[in-house]
C-alpha cells in the first residue's frame, strides 16, 4: 500500500513552507517500521501557487500510524500558513492492485 499526500500553497509562502516542513520533519522524523519513501517531494508551480506530492510505501499493517504521522506533519504546515491545503490518499501498488481489475497479482 501507498500513502500519497499532495499539498498546494500561495506563491509567496514557499519560503515559510520549506521552513515549515523542516521543522515538521525534525519534530515527526521517517520511521521506517511505518512507511518507506519512494517519492520524497516533488514540486511545480500551478495557477494559484505550488503544488507538492509525496509519495511512500506503508509497511505491512501500518496504515493508521502511517496516517497518523502524516497528518500531524500537515497540520503543523495548515496551522501555519494560511491557504495551505493538503489531501492525504491512501492507494494500492500495481500488484494489489490487480486483483481490483480482475487480474491476477504475480506470484
Amino acid at each position: 500500500m501507498l500513502i500519497v499526500t499532495q499539498h498546494w500553497w500561495p506563491h509567496g509562502a514557499s519560503s515559510k513552507v520549506g521552513k515549515i516542513y523542516l521543522e515538521a520533519m525534525k519534530k515527526y522524523p521517517d520511521d521506517k517500521t511505518i512507511s518507506k519513501p519512494i517519492l520524497r517531494s516533488a514540486i511545480w508551480a500551478v495557477k494559484d501557487g505550488s503544488f507538492s506530492i509525496t509519495v511512500s510505501s506503508i509497511q505491512s499493517g501500518k496504515v493508521k500510524e502511517s496516517m497518523d504521522l502524516a497528518m500531524k506533519r500537515l497540520l503543523m504546515l495548515a496551522e501555519s500558513i494560511d491557504g495551505f491545503k493538503y489531501e492525504i490518499h491512501i492507494a494500492y501498488d500495481l500488484v494489489e492492485g490487480m486483483p481490483l481489475i480482475g487480474l491476477a497479482a504475480p506470484e
